[in-house]
């Protein structure tokens, strides 16, 4: 499904997961500056968040065989 999801690249989806979780003072300040209120930007940013996660649910790093696999929580792969 995401072939070109090296095992870097997950440590980069993970490392922004945890940094887009909450809005930073420099996005909150920017969102003022766009005429964006705090709380759809939270609301935004929570959104992503979510979906970041459920795509790292989707992808398993498995360490041992230094590669990918990758399993579909849904179809039971």
């Amino acid at each position: 499904m995401f072939p070109e999801l090296t095992k870097d690249r997950y440590k980069a989806l993970e490392l922004l997961a945890e940094h887009i979780r909450y809005p930073s003072k420099d996005l909150i300040l920017s969102s003022i500056l766009h005429d964006v209120q705090e709380d759809d930007l939270k609301w935004v940013t929570g959104k992503i968040h979510y979906y970041l996660l459920r795509l790292l649910e989707e992808v398993k790093y498995d360490c041992s065989e230094d590669e990918l696999l990758l399993e579909l929580e849904s179809d039971g792969i």
